[in-house]
């Protein structure tokens, strides 16, 4: 019933890089409507979503799991909080590698997703940031998404060297790989954004979201924060029990 959330975790951290001297911090704010499908009924839910960006790397922490990005390493890394443990992939993911035979094709066919983005000429002032509005659509035989999204350049970032970790992290979600190659006309960070997904697969159920950055700092991030803990142990990638949680 979480899988609505590959959806939304693309667009958290879209084309910002941290600047030579610091990393950039967000720290978002997201609300999801309650809605029922399949005789179970999903209460309304808010997270913090708290986001680092460097030059090579970022951290992506939302509720008790947290994923890396280390461009220098060629890893991608995802903390489970809840036990303690870690999964560690090599860069660029190859999906296939974990999925039982004849379901990587079933999956594709059924996740790929179209994706249109269109940038207006109507802004709006968030908070501090000035912003202007961009219209994205996701359509796939599993669900159709509508956004709004509230972009700013106020806040310095490096576009280029971010789309690579952008591809690696969408990699990760079967459909979404080539999504960064059309979210390059979202040009700065998205401060706000407003989003419908209705799951035809779970009978048209529709899922409201909306997101607000409260605050973007450039900041010295903390010591080891791309790295797992000490304490957590590694395991090997389960693809099946990801998409579960997700």
């Amino acid at each position: 019933m979480q899988i609505q959330k590959a959806f939304f975790v693309v667009a958290v951290v879209i084309l910002v890089a941290g600047t030579a001297s610091a990393d950039l911090k967000i720290v978002k704010m997201e609300h999801t409507d309650g809605f029922s499908a399949m005789g179970r009924n999903t209460p309304p839910t808010d997270d913090e979503q708290v986001s680092w960006i460097g030059a090579d790397r970022m951290r992506m922490d939302q509720g008790d799991q947290s994923t890396i990005i280390r461009l220098d390493t060629q890893k991608l890394m995802v903390l489970h909080h809840d036990d303690k443990t870690y999964n560690t992939l090599d860069l660029p993911i190859d999906l296939t590698q974990f999925m039982p035979p004849g379901m990587a094709d079933q999956m594709m066919a059924m996740m790929t997703f179209d994706v249109t983005v269109t940038p207006t000429d109507e802004t709006k002032t968030v908070g501090t940031w000035k912003t202007r509005r961009y219209d994205v659509t996701m359509t796939s035989k599993m669900a159709t998404s509508t956004m709004t999204m509230w972009v700013t350049k106020d806040a310095k970032f490096n576009q280029e060297a971010f789309y690579s970790m952008y591809e690696h992290l969408n990699s990760i979600n079967p459909g979404l790989a080539d999504m960064a190659k059309e979210m390059r006309k979202v040009e700065g960070l998205v401060v706000e954004q407003d989003s419908v997904t209705t799951m035809t697969i779970m009978g048209n159920v529709t899922i409201k979201r909306t997101e607000k950055a409260t605050s973007i700092e450039d900041l010295a991030p903390p010591a080891g924060i791309y790295d797992p803990p000490a304490d957590y142990t590694e395991k090997p990638f389960d693809f099946i029990g990801a998409m579960q949680r997700q």
